[in-house]
């Protein structure tokens, strides 16, 4: 499968945002609600007043469309991976297996290690083992 540079950067990126986004933006979302309202789990007597909502609110339109669309992309990430291994010529059958289970099981550790080896390098391979 030929695939243009730009097209590479975008899936290279969607991959990007699937891999990090559990890893550092659902943390740092979790630790704004931690550390927003003052640590009301430390105090029993502590009420969360209706303006602390308000100030949450304008975060919460944004980290809920992220969470929305990371699931959306890996979803969509998945698929194209699973074609894109079965089509390519250039992995054995053992590999074709491996990275399709990894695709689904390990998806931060497969869908990277194959955008890398696989994806992003212009197949040189495909070229050697067609001329054999």
């Amino acid at each position: 499968m030929n695939i243009s540079k730009p097209v590479k950067i975008l899936i290279g990126i969607l991959t990007a945002f699937a891999v990090l986004f559990p890893f550092l933006i659902m943390p740092a979302f979790m630790m704004f609600f931690v550390f927003g309202s003052g640590f009301p789990f430390f105090d029993p007597q502590s009420i969360p007043s209706p303006n602390d909502m308000e100030v949450m609110m304008p975060f919460m339109f944004i980290f809920y469309p992220l969470m929305m669309c990371f699931s959306v992309v890996q979803l969509g990430l998945q698929v194209f991976y699973i074609i894109h291994e079965i089509k390519n010529k250039a992995l054995t059958d053992t590999f074709k297996i491996l990275f399709a289970i990894g695709t689904f099981f390990l998806p931060y550790v497969a869908m990277t290690i194959y955008f890398f080896a696989y994806l992003w390098k212009d197949s040189p391979q495909e070229t050697q083992i067609e001329q054999v």
